[in-house]
């Protein structure tokens, strides 16, 4: 890859590691509020586990960008 499109593969890797990110805040803040009312048909744990699911790809994200 040359020199633009490595600079731009690291921008869009950094904006989707801070999107991923933000979408896991989000729905750690979803499964707290589920959590606090005892909503149990929404299945928090599963929201949770797809919560994880957005950190670990943000890492991941992350570490990619850094080592282009």
């Amino acid at each position: 890859m040359g020199p633009i499109a490595t600079t731009v593969a690291v921008g869009c890797l950094a904006a989707l590691r801070w999107l991923l990110w933000l979408a896991a805040a989000l729905l750690f803040v979803l499964v707290l509020v589920q959590y606090f009312r005892g909503d149990q048909d929404a299945r928090p744990g599963l929201v949770a586990l797809v919560a994880l699911g957005f950190l670990v790809a943000g890492c991941l994200s992350g570490f990619i960008a850094r080592r282009l």
